[in-house]
């Protein structure tokens, strides 16, 4: 492999697992309901047995222990309380530039 490649390799994978964590933590709802989309996605039983198991494991902890079976995740039908559990989510706090700082920049 040629140098460069490897180099533009390496950059997408830091970047895409950088996306991936940053949208984790910033919108835990959201990226639960699409690893659960994903997961049921290649958990059908026409899938071969390595994409069931990767299915699997893509699974949300809540919809393999939910009681609903609905493969989803919990919350995701919007029939049993909240998706986020309490301390998951960090709330995104935007607070507006006082005169003082203003002056400086």
């Amino acid at each position: 492999m040629n140098a460069a490649l490897m180099q533009d390799l390496i950059v997408t994978t830091i970047v895409t697992l950088s996306v991936g964590v940053a949208a984790r933590r910033l919108l835990p709802a959201q990226f639960r309901r699409l690893q659960a989309g994903l997961a049921h996605a290649l958990g059908q039983p026409r899938r071969g047995r390595l994409l069931r198991a990767i299915g699997h494991w893509l699974q949300p902890a809540e919809a393999r222990n939910g009681g609903c079976g609905s493969g989803l995740g919990c919350g995701s039908c919007g029939g049993c309380g909240s998706s986020t559990p309490p301390g998951d989510a960090i709330p995104l706090v935007l607070r507006p530039r006082r005169a003082a700082d203003s002056a400086r920049h």
